[in-house]
């Protein structure tokens, strides 16, 4: 992991948002609740940077930089595959930890998305001010029908892209490969690094990725069977469904 400072105004107010205790638990299990592992803190007033009281403080945290991507070959043409992921709004039926996806911006492709959290984490998430971890803003830009990449504009802060390869020699078939670079204040650094948190967050990426590839076959191999007008297609549609 590569270590640098945030810049001079992003200042940790830790007393702005209650005990550090229960912002610590709050951090780490939002960092594992997400699956791609990423957190913000919000940065405090200059006025209370100013303070010299308040400069110890103030100082600007350490951030964890990381990367985390999978990849799987899906049999189903790119075309299909990009035009699907692209309509972002969709992504929560891909991934379960995401509430809901809204693009807010067509023009600009600007979406606010939110976190599924627990009743229970819910309460430590307002209790420790931290409402900017279950709730941000994003950008993407498309490459179709080869790419998607996006950044994060506020709360989580993260990038990444999806691409979509035509297999050689398979005409229907694509291989997806996701990739996501993130940053985690240094609070919550030390358990991006263990070994649950990674395995966490390759089982909920490849999670994402199996039920996106799922209903993609499905509905690839449903129109092969339109195509061939019900015949032999329908079998193969069929047993995609139950595959």
């Amino acid at each position: 992991h590569l270590v640098a400072p945030l810049p001079d105004d992003h200042c940790c107010a830790v007393s702005s948002v209650g005990n550090g205790r229960m912002r610590s638990l709050c951090l780490s299990s939002l960092l594992l609740l997400h699956g791609a592992c990423c957190c913000y803190i919000a940065p405090a007033s200059r006025s209370e940077c100013s303070n010299t009281a308040s400069r110890r403080r103030c100082r600007p945290p350490l951030l964890w930089s990381g990367e985390t991507s999978a990849e799987l070959v899906i049999r189903a043409p790119p075309q299909l595959l990009f035009e699907v992921y692209a309509d972002i709004e969709r992504m929560p039926e891909w991934s379960p930890l995401l509430e809901r996806v809204t693009l807010v911006d067509p023009a600009a492709r600007r979406s606010e998305w939110a976190l599924r959290v627990p009743r229970p984490l819910t309460r430590l998430v307002n209790a420790a001010g931290l409402q900017n971890l279950v709730q941000w803003e994003a950008m993407h830009e498309l490459d179709p029908p080869r790419a998607l990449r996006w950044r994060s504009l506020s709360g989580v802060q993260n990038s990444g892209e999806a691409t979509f390869t035509p297999v050689a020699g398979q005409p229907r078939a694509t291989t997806v490969r996701l990739r996501m670079s993130y940053t985690l204040p240094d609070l919550a650094g030390p358990l991006a690094e263990t070994r649950l948190a990674q395995s966490f967050v390759r089982r909920t990426m490849h999670g994402a990725m199996t039920r996106f590839r799922d209903a993609m076959e499905a509905q690839a191999a449903a129109a092969v069977a339109a195509d061939d007008g019900g015949g032999g297609g329908a079998a193969v549609a069929e047993a995609a469904m139950e595959a």
